[in-house]
């Protein structure tokens, strides 16, 4: 993610910066202390949108007035700017006062009205089912993650304010459910019968995996994270049957995420923030190394992290690394080895992308 642009409404939108506001650890403390070190142009910016990020907070907790007239406010704002042409230091600063108050009460008014539109939805039927076919439908209303186990023994941890909704038994052929919201799902594997969840934007089937989905309708986008096995993810669009054999879907495997994104109208392959080593990944793999050839420093982390990395092998093999990369996280890894070498990296399509020159020794 390329922080270097952002301004302060950018900030309030990113997950990952809200993260580090509302509960940070070392991994997030880490990397923005390390942004506003080399951005320290961006200070400003960050320190602002990290205080309306806790604003907001509060005020999702706050009901909100929605008959008060943003136009009073707009006016009071405009009676300001008029007591002069050439407003005091004072005036500008009641009038940006005024101004952040409208912009609250106008963040706080569009949280409040699209949670209300969230509570609203309503779940379609499911298609292709036997109408004495008997449904279940769940919902998270408290703070904490409400876990379910369905007819096939798969565990589904429904996140506050998601819905889900599934057949009290799953037919022979098949087990499909819909979800709104956010959950975290452990399948059962089945190869003759595969699991598929449907959201508004998405198609989501797997035969046995453990994998989270994000499908809150408030928010134009819609993901699937991946922490176990393989899933195939298709937008609703581009569906067209219940085959799903269809070549737009996407593969998407451990530490790699799909995100559809509205604007765009498509499926987007990434890297998870915060790649995991893998469980099955070799207990060997210390990181630790001496003299070691750069390709067998990638391949520890292709197979630690299931991500493939595309390298010129021919213009790094003299290339070697010393050092102790085992407490770095995956990015982190790959930033002190660019440092060592000269060599620099690119994230395309869930995939690393090394290039430069060569070493820098």
């Amino acid at each position: 993610m390329n922080y270097s642009h952002y301004n302060t409404i950018d900030f309030v939108k990113d997950d990952f910066f809200c993260r580090w506001v509302q509960n940070p650890d070392k991994h997030t403390n880490t990397f923005w202390q390390d942004f506003m070190q080399n951005h320290p142009e961006k200070r400003t910016v960050i320190l602002e949108a990290k205080s309306l990020v806790k604003t907001l907070g509060i005020m999702q907790t706050t009901p909100i007035d929605e008959d008060a007239s943003l136009e009073k406010i707009w006016s009071g704002v405009e009676l300001e700017i008029q007591l002069s042409e050439k407003p005091s230091y004072w005036y500008r600063f009641q009038w940006q006062l005024a101004a952040s108050v409208l912009l609250l009460i106008g963040l706080g008014y569009w949280i409040n009205h699209y949670q209300r539109e969230d509570r609203n939805y309503e779940i379609p039927q499911l298609a292709n089912y036997n109408k004495e076919i008997e449904f279940v439908e769940s919902q998270n209303t408290s703070n904490r993650p409400l876990s379910i186990t369905v007819s096939d023994g798969s565990e589904i941890v429904l996140q506050k304010n998601t819905r889900i909704k599934y057949p009290k038994v799953f037919e022979k052929n098949k087990r499909e459910v819909y979800l709104v919201g956010e959950a975290f799902f452990k399948v059962k594997r089945n190869p003759q019968k595969p699991f598929i969840i449907y959201t508004k934007k998405l198609i989501t089937q797997v035969l046995g995996t453990s994998f989270t989905i994000k499908a809150n309708p408030n928010i134009e986008e819609e993901r699937v994270i991946v922490k176990t096995g393989k899933v195939s993810v298709l937008a609703q669009k581009q569906a067209s049957d219940r085959n799903h054999t269809n070549p737009n879907t996407i593969i998407v495997t451990p530490n790699q995420e799909v995100v559809y994104e509205l604007s765009k109208a498509k499926l987007v392959k990434k890297i998870v923030e915060l790649p995991q080593i893998l469980a099955d990944s070799s207990d060997n793999q210390t990181f630790i190394y001496r003299n070691a050839s750069l390709a067998s420093v990638f391949s520890d982390l292709e197979k630690a992290y299931g991500i493939k990395i595309v390298y010129d092998s021919k213009l790094y093999e003299d290339c070697t690394i010393n050092g102790n990369l085992s407490d770095e996280t995956m990015f982190d890894k790959l930033n002190s080895i660019s440092k060592i070498t000269g060599i620099s990296y690119q994230v395309i399509d869930a995939q690393i992308i090394i290039s430069g020159k060569g070493c820098n020794y």
